[in-house]
């Protein structure tokens, strides 16, 4: 592959909070070759922006480019990265030096700072991995209220076998 643009976003809510990336690779004619859409615990945006310029790069790097070229809308990142500020949070830091390493293994690369705008597809796939979590909370609560519906009316002796059957389920 001759040439690839990665467009990340990172997201938290809340400072620390539920934190997530979303990561769109494309060709040099815009078709979307991969997409991360993923939570990854609890962050802050700033270190979710990195973290996801962390796997925009591990992405790109499988697939052996000759140049790549990485998309933000974080200012700071972009400025990090570039070497126009360092950073003095070690953490912080840290994340750089691992992603300066990354890029050091492409022929050729920028990280350029783009418009929130013209991120979007990132920007949705970030979404994306939040709804996804809800959507999965929402099914197994669900499921737990058919459970207590159908066991509350259940005698004692079938609740025994009801436990003993789900320790087994638990041990398989």
């Amino acid at each position: 592959m001759d040439k690839l643009f990665v467009y990340v976003e990172g997201m938290a809510r809340g400072e620390p909070g539920e934190a997530g990336i979303g990561i769109a690779v494309t060709d040099k004619d815009g078709n979307v070759i991969e997409e991360v859409s993923r939570l990854i615990g609890r962050s802050t945006s700033e270190v979710a922006e990195y973290r996801a310029l962390l796997e925009g790069c591990r992405t790109a790097l499988s697939y052996s480019p000759k140049s790549v070229i990485l998309f933000t809308a974080d200012q700071r990142l972009a400025n990090h990265i570039n070497g126009i500020f360092e950073t003095r949070k070690p953490h912080l830091k840290h994340l750089a030096d691992t992603i300066k390493g990354l890029l050091d293994a492409f022929p050729q690369w920028r990280v350029n700072l783009i418009d929130r705008d013209a991120n979007r597809l990132a920007h949705r796939l970030v979404k994306q991995a939040f709804h996804n979590q809800v959507q999965a909370r929402m099914t197994r609560e669900r499921l737990e209220l058919r459970l207590l519906a159908r066991t509350a009316t259940l005698s004692d002796a079938a609740m025994e076998k009801l436990i003993e059957y789900a320790d087994r389920l638990q041990g398989e």
